[in-house]
C-alpha cells in the first residue's frame, strides 16, 4: 500500500510543476490546432455518523481535447474552395481514468479478481468525435456528441437524449462528466425573424443505430452499488412452503438491437417571444431506464433449486416538452423558468401479488405514462452579511412528477435482508422483497446559492440543498472551489446525506439509499485537485 501512496503523491507533484511552469492557457499549434483538457485528482471519504472514514475514491482522470479547424472563409486545408461552405472542424475528445483506490484498499483488490476486470478502476473512452459544418444558415454537427435540451438543474424531465453513468458516483457528479455520448446526426436552421418571434431557430437530431441504457452498478462489491434500503448483497435465496430454497435466476437481453429500424429522433423549435424564451421539443426514442420482465416463472430443478428467467427490456417512448424562461426585471429581478414533460413508454415494476387485472401477462411488468413540471427562480441578491463585495446567486427550484394511468401495485426498488429459518440467521443467504410502492405524485425541491470572494473571485463557495417532502429523505452539498492559478484549482466537498423519517429511500436518490441501514446517515468529504488548461 506504501508504495502506491508514494506513486501518487509522486504523480500530483510532477502535474503540479508541469501545469505551474508551461501552462497558461489553451495550447494552439499553428493557427488550425487547438488543445485543451484536465488532469483530475478526486479522493472521496466515507464517513458515517463522521466517526470514521474510510476511503472509496481515488479516482484520477485526463481528459483532452482536440479541434482542427480544415475549412475557413470558405478555404478547405487552404487550397481548395468550398463555396457555401464557410467553416468546419473535427473535434475530438478522450478521457482516461484510473481509480487507484482498488490497488490501495487490500480489502477492493482481493473482492475484485481480473477476470471480471476490476470494473471501475480504469476506463479509456473515446468521449466525443465530431464534425461541425457552418453552411448558412444551417450548421450541421455529426459524429459522437451530446446534446442537451431543458432548464433543470441537478435532475432531469426534458435531457433525456444522452443516457448516464451512474455506476461511479451517482448523479453527484456533473451531467456533461456522466452523460454517455452517442453517435448522432445534429442540424440547427437559423430562421431569424420569424412572424412573432426573434432569434427563432429549429433543430433535428437523428440517432441512426446508437442505443445506450442509464449505468447503474448493481454490483455489491462498488461502493455505490444501487442495491435499494437493505443489504449490500445479492438475493440467493426464496422462502417456499416454509423452507429455505436456492434461488438462480437468468437475465436475458431485450435491449434494442443496433438496426435502422431501432433509430431515434428528436425535433425542437426555440425562439424569444416578447420577453419570453421558449422552445417546443420532440423525442422518439427508447426508455434509457432499464425494465425487467419476468419471462418465465419460478420452476424447480432437480437439486431443489428454483429457476426463473427474467429479460431486460426497454420500451418505446415518446416525449413531448416545453421549456420557458423569464427575465422579470420590475417586480422581483428574478430570472423564472419551467420546464414541463409528457413521457410514455416508462418502464415500471408489478408486485407479484398484483391481481390478474393489473398483471394480466403475469410478467410483474408494465410501462407508464408520466408528467414532469418544474418551476425554478434564480436571483443574485445582495447579502451584505454575508459578502460586501459581491452577490449571492439564489436558485430554487420544485419538480412534481406525476403518474397518470397510475397503478396501486406499481412498485419501485427491492430490498435484500438477511435470510432467517425458524428464527435464526442462515449465514450467507439472503432474500428480497419489494414493498416499496410507487407513488402517484412526487415532489422534490432544491435551493442553491454561491458567490465570490477576494480581489478576483479566486473563492467560490457554494450551498446545495435537496429535499424530498414525501420520503423526507434529503441531501446537502458544500463545495469550495479555490483558484490557485490560471491552471490550478482546489475544490472541497461535502456530501450531507440525510434519511428519510419513514425509512422510505424515495424516488429521487436522495437520503440514504446505499444499503447503511444500520446507519443514521452516510456522508462523504471529497478532495480534489484540478489541473486545466
Amino acid at each position: 500500500m506504501e508504495k502506491y501512496i508514494k506513486r501518487y503523491l509522486a504523480a500530483i507533484g510532477v502535474c503540479l510543476f508541469f501545469f505551474t511552469t508551461h501552462l497558461s492557457a489553451i495550447v494552439s499549434v499553428g493557427t488550425e490546432l487547438e488543445f485543451e483538457g484536465f488532469v483530475k485528482f478526486q479522493n472521496i471519504l466515507r464517513t458515517p455518523k463522521f466517526k470514521h472514514a474510510e476511503a472509496i475514491m481515488q479516482r484520477n482522470t485526463a481528459q483532452l481535447e482536440g479541434k482542427y479547424y480544415f475549412l475557413k472563409n470558405s478555404q478547405a486545408f487552404g487550397l481548395f474552395n468550398t463555396g457555401p461552405i464557410e467553416e468546419a472542424t473535427l473535434t475530438v475528445t478522450g478521457r482516461g481514468v484510473y481509480d487507484s483506490i482498488y490497488d490501495v484498499r487490500s480489502s477492493y483488490d482481493k473482492a475484485f479478481s481480473k477476470s471480471d476486470g476490476r470494473y471501475g478502476r480504469t476506463e479509456a473512452s473515446l468521449r466525443e468525435a465530431f464534425v461541425d459544418v457552418v453552411l448558412p444558415p444551417v450548421t450541421l454537427r455529426l459524429g459522437r456528441q451530446q446534446v442537451v435540451w431543458g432548464e433543470t438543474d441537478g435532475f432531469r424531465a426534458l435531457d433525456v437524449i444522452n443516457p448516464l453513468d451512474l455506476s461511479w458516483h451517482w448523479s453527484r457528479e456533473s451531467w456533461e462528466d456522466i452523460r454517455i455520448p452517442l453517435w448522432m446526426a445534429r442540424g440547427i436552421y437559423d430562421i431569424g425573424k420569424f412572424a412573432w418571434f426573434d432569434e427563432s431557430f429549429v433543430e433535428g437530431i437523428w440517432i441512426p443505430t446508437d442505443f445506450r441504457e442509464n449505468i447503474i452498478s448493481t454490483d455489491p462489491r462498488k461502493p455505490w452499488a444501487f442495491t435499494g434500503n437493505g443489504l449490500n448483497k445479492t438475493a440467493n435465496v426464496i422462502y417456499k412452503d416454509g423452507l429455505l430454497l436456492d434461488l438462480d435466476t437468468e437475465m436475458r437481453n431485450r435491449r434494442p438491437n443496433k438496426k435502422l429500424t431501432n433509430g431515434q429522433a428528436g425535433v425542437r423549435f426555440k425562439a424569444i417571444w416578447g420577453e419570453i424564451d421558449f422552445s417546443l421539443n420532440y423525442f422518439y426514442g427508447f426508455s434509457a431506464d432499464t425494465g425487467i420482465r419476468v419471462q418465465r416463472q419460478l420452476s424447480q430443478t432437480i437439486d431443489d433449486t428454483f429457476y426463473t428467467v427474467k429479460d431486460i427490456v426497454n420500451p418505446r417512448t415518446h416525449v413531448l416538452g416545453f421549456t420557458a424562461n423569464y427575465s422579470d426585471e420590475r417586480f422581483t429581478q428574478s430570472v423564472l423558468r419551467m420546464e414541463t414533460t409528457f413521457t410514455t413508454g416508462i418502464p415500471v415494476k408489478l408486485s407479484a401479488d398484483a391481481p390478474i387485472t393489473a398483471d394480466p401477462d403475469r410478467d410483474q411488468y408494465d410501462t407508464a405514462r408520466r408528467t414532469v413540471v418544474m418551476i425554478a427562480a434564480d436571483r443574485p441578491t445582495w447579502m451584505r452579511a454575508l459578502n460586501k463585495t459581491r452577490t449571492v446567486f439564489l436558485s430554487s427550484q420544485i419538480f412534481w412528477r406525476h403518474y397518470i394511468d397510475y397503478n396501486q401495485y406499481y412498485r419501485g426498488m427491492s430490498t435484500v435482508k438477511q435470510a432467517t429459518l425458524n428464527g435464526q440467521v442462515v449465514s450467507g443467504k439472503y432474500i428480497a422483497e419489494n414493498t416499496d410502492r410507487i407513488d402517484r405524485d412526487e415532489f422534490v425541491m432544491t435551493f442553491s446559492a454561491s458567490t465570490a470572494y477576494g480581489a478576483a473571485g479566486l473563492l467560490k463557495p457554494s450551498f446545495l440543498m435537496a429535499f424530498d417532502p414525501r420520503s423526507t429523505g434529503a441531501y446537502n452539498k458544500f463545495k469550495v472551489d479555490y483558484f490557485w492559478s490560471d491552471n490550478i484549482l482546489l475544490r472541497f466537498q461535502q456530501h450531507i446525506y440525510w434519511r428519510a423519517f419513514h425509512n422510505d429511500p424515495g424516488p429521487w436518490g436522495l437520503g440514504d439509499i446505499w444499503g447503511q441501514t444500520s446507519e443514521n446517515s452516510r456522508h462523504e468529504t471529497d478532495l480534489s485537485i484540478i489541473f486545466q488548461f
